[in-house]
């Protein structure tokens, strides 16, 4: 069993306690026993100073006068002394890594594990402020003391470990291990769009027909057989079985998901009755313009009998059409599931809430309604379409994205039914980690402008301005209408470097986003590959052949010491067995890369990846000025 307690770690404390850059001395000194450190996009010894410059350059922390700055909040996830004997480091060690990956997937943190005393346990320290969003997004302690204990007690009892109390299920949405990765690595991806709306659905539904019926009100249209569950997302001819999705979205973990919202609901008999009292379009159980009635919705204000019910039960899909079930209103009578008031937010028009909202709109230049600032979403009644990654969607997901908030929350604000967040109130609240909106491009300049800046500004660097075409080409650079120069890393829209001229003639940076993933390979077949962990000294160490298809080097640049950049890479690279980080030019930048590499030596060195430095011939500076970015 483990018990967790959370505690803020301020960056000047009041009384006897350590500020937090202390604190991280202190757990990190050597103590005559096993020590095991996990972090998550911070440096060991470093976590605590880079929570201070990210926080900084969203401009979430402050120095107040007299007063203190949250700059890390600390989870303390200590097991028992009995069951300490039988456990490792190690595994205490990833359990504690599991619990911040799930709860805090877009947060820097450090994982530290003490076996100093009769019991191991974890210290956690994570940065408040979310590394995508840029928003302080940790605040309320109670709030996620509850939730880190239930997420912990979950894994207590993955791992065979029982638990000190059984608990009601988290209010987070956890995703299978392989999408959990796929978000931190920022990936783009239909199926992290399914993911969340197949866990909408599962919250609150208790039969195979609701659960169906649910998601095709969410554009995902599901395909049930005897001894699969089949998943087909938008317009999508190829569908994913539920087995292939993880344990939770096949048929045996959805017919236990049902028994427990079953039970639940038993707990709370009056709440049908509360929530159809909100619901003012229905009268008297007459039907509405959808065809569907009042009854149907919400049933009748009793808990469903569950007595010889029988969870297998589902209506055939139709394997000639579009593979949806057509569920008749009967078989939805004891459904907590709002449906009728799904499909009224479904239905809405999408052009008509943001004239409403005076959220601006234009048309582009094939006559399709879209999102000004956001031309790669097209709007089409009552239906989007992100043209990027090609997720789709209603305005439920459309006001879910804007105001951050769950997909019932949106639903209960597009139909004015305030009732239905008695459901979040039961449940729990369901959180949204991936938004298939969020490119970070800003309007682009003029093409012969835009070459010209780059032209310039790579001149300033000591770099051949001729790689401005190739950077243009490969869509790596882009120029606003300010005059800032963006840079993006390889098939990723969900972060990027802006470089805006200041007064000295020179270069200001800002990062935007979490850099999970890289900004260049050269794909060559070669075992050995170079590793640089900045365009600049790749672009200059390679000159004109930086981009070139034909090169014989097998290269990967990195956008600063990003492991998950790294990971990516070697993933899609499985042949790859050493790497040679590059010497950096500046001695400043000597001693960080060192200690990165010295990382990933240990990080590789169970997947048989060899890890070592490599010095180039001297780097003619006699001209440029070079750039002093933080990553």
């Amino acid at each position: 069993m483990a018990y967790v307690k959370v505690k803020w770690r301020k960056d000047a404390p009041k009384k006897r306690e350590l500020s937090a850059s202390d604190y991280e001395k202190y757990l990190l000194k050597e103590r005559g026993s096993d020590l095991a450190v996990n972090c998550n996009n911070c440096l060991e010894g470093q976590a605590i100073d880079q929570f201070a410059q990210m926080q900084t350059s969203f401009g979430q922390y402050e120095q107040r006068q007299n007063k203190s700055t949250n700059i890390a909040f600390e989870v303390i996830q200590s097991f028992s002394a009995e069951q300490s004997k039988s456990l490792k480091v190690k595994n205490v060690n990833d359990m504690g890594a599991e619990l911040a990956k799930r709860y805090f997937p877009d947060h820097q943190f450090m994982v530290v594990t003490h076996s100093d005393t009769n019991k191991l346990h974890n210290h956690i320290l994570v940065n408040p402020v979310n590394h995508t969003t840029g928003k302080r997004d940790i605040t309320d302690k109670k709030k996620h003391l509850y939730n880190l204990r239930s997420i912990s007690n979950e894994i207590s009892l993955e791992n065979g470990l029982s638990i000190i109390k059984e608990s009601d299920r988290s209010k987070e949405m956890k995703l299978p291990q392989e999408v959990r990765e796929m978000n931190r690595r920022g990936a783009k991806s239909r199926r992290m769009d399914l993911f969340q709306k197949a866990n909408m659905a599962r919250d609150f539904a208790t039969s195979f027909d609701e659960y169906s019926s649910t998601l095709s009100m969410f554009q995902v249209r599901v395909a049930i057989t005897d001894k699969n569950i089949t998943y087909f997302y938008g317009d999508a001819k190829k569908g994913i079985r539920g087995n292939k999705l993880g344990k939770k979205y096949d048929k045996d973990g959805l017919i236990s998901q049902f028994k427990q919202n079953d039970q639940k609901f038993a707990e709370r008999p009056n709440l049908r009755r509360k929530i159809e009292d909100g619901i003012t379009a229905f009268k008297n159980g007459e039907r509405d313009a959808l065809g569907v009635s009042g009854s149907s919705l919400l049933g009748r204000g009793t808990a469903q009998g569950t007595h010889g019910k029988d969870y297998n039960a589902f209506t055939k899909s139709d394997r000639r059409g579009d593979r949806t079930p057509t569920i008749a209103d009967h078989k939805l009578y004891d459904s907590i599931i709002p449906t009728s008031e799904i499909k009224k937010a479904r239905n809405s028009d999408i052009f008509a809430y943001c004239k409403q909202n005076k959220i601006k709109t234009t048309l582009d230049d094939k006559g399709q309604r879209v999102l000004k600032g956001r031309e790669h979403i097209v709007i089409n009644g009552s239906s989007w379409k992100n043209t990027k990654n090609k997720t789709v969607g209603s305005l439920i997901e459309f006001v879910a994205f804007k105001d951050d908030s769950s997909y019932l929350s949106a639903i209960s604000k597009i139909t004015g039914n305030t009732k239905l967040m008695l459901l979040e109130q039961h449940y729990g609240k369901v959180k949204r980690p991936y938004t298939s909106f969020y490119i970070p491009k800003e309007k682009q300049a003029d093409i012969n402008y835009a070459t010209k800046k780059v032209s310039n500004f790579l001149r300033f660097s000591g770099i051949d301005s001729e790689l401005s075409k190739d950077l243009f080409k490969l869509k790596k650079v882009q120029v606003d209408k300010k005059g800032s120069i963006w840079l993006f890393p390889e098939s990723n829209g969900h972060s990027a470097i802006e470089f805006t001229p200041n007064k000295s003639n020179g270069y200001n940076s800002k990062n935007h986003g979490a850099f999970n993933s890289f900004f260049h390979s050269s794909k060559g077949s070669s075992k050995n590959v170079t590793v640089f962990t900045d365009p600049f000294s790749y672009m200059k160490s390679r000159g004109a052949d930086s981009f070139d298809k034909n090169g014989r080097q097998s290269d990967v640049v990195l956008m600063g010491l990003n492991e998950h950049g790294l990971d990516l890479f070697l993933t899609k690279n499985p042949h790859v067995k050493s790497l040679d980080f590059a010497n950096p030019e500046r001695s400043g930048q000597k001693q960080d890369i060192f200690s990165f590499v010295n990382k990933m030596k240990k990080r590789y060195q169970g997947h048989s990846i060899s890890v070592d430095t490599v010095s180039f011939g001297k780097i003619d500076r006699s001209h440029g000025h070079g750039l002093d970015i933080d990553f």
